[in-house]
């Protein structure tokens, strides 16, 4: 267990102790798709750290319906927020594909979060979560579909910023229509079209992004 989450980003920078007491006191749990890994309200809602496969939260609206908000891929967390403010989580988070994912009770998250290290780089990921959500805000305003999509992609670049080629593991087309605000079938078309101009390329479930400046041309509309 140790040996796995010396794996995670979070635990990167982390001494040994540290490691060894959250390998102590964390549960791996296994869920397939659609399944719920916690829902909006819950006052006991655990941190919750990707192991493999990809997690999707969302909110409900008053209507009842669930707005994507972002996607969880392996070494992403969530579920920290309710946790620091000690109040319900204010979303769902469910696996999108069968994932393996790792679960702190909240006294152990909070534990966690005491140590240096570990609250270093989840500032930095909390961080760069803001950032994301303020430019997805900033995405709906554009007039184009193109962009508003082209911009979901490129969020989902995340901490890859540095490859000049990164290689990403996008939501589903259905979570991509949601974030963007258009119809899957106009997904299906803009991602063609991407790859036929080659900008995109598919490998696999991932995308390889081939040329990052069109790709921020068309997104920054």
């Amino acid at each position: 267990m140790e040996t796995l989450l010396r794996e995670q980003p979070l635990f990167a920078t982390a001494d040994d102790d540290t490691v060894k007491r959250a390998g102590e006191v964390v549960r791996l749990a296994e869920f397939g798709p659609g399944d719920y890994v916690c829902f909006q309200g819950d006052p006991r809602s655990p941190f919750v750290l990707v192991i493999s496969g990809q997690l999707r939260t969302s909110i409900l609206s008053e209507d009842g319906r669930e707005i994507p908000v972002r996607t969880l891929n392996p070494g992403h967390s969530g579920g920290e927020e309710p946790i620091l403010l000690n109040s319900s989580i204010h979303g769902n988070i469910v696996a999108v594909r069968k994932s393996t994912v790792a679960l702190f009770s909240r006294a152990h998250a909070r534990q966690l979060f005491n140590e240096p290290n570990v609250a270093r780089v989840l500032n930095n990921s909390m961080a760069i979560r803001v950032m994301h959500l303020i430019e997805r805000h900033a995405v709906q305003g554009l007039p184009r579909a193109d962009a508003r999509i082209s911009a979901v992609i490129e969020s989902a670049i995340n901490n890859a910023e540095k490859d000049e080629s990164p290689l990403i593991e996008l939501p589903d087309q259905a979570t991509i229509a949601a974030m963007a605000k258009v119809s899957r079938e106009t997904v299906s078309r803009v991602l063609k079209s991407l790859t036929n101009r080659g900008v995109i390329a598919k490998e696999g479930r991932r995308i390889r992004v081939r040329d990052r400046v069109t790709l921020h041309t068309l997104a920054a509309g």
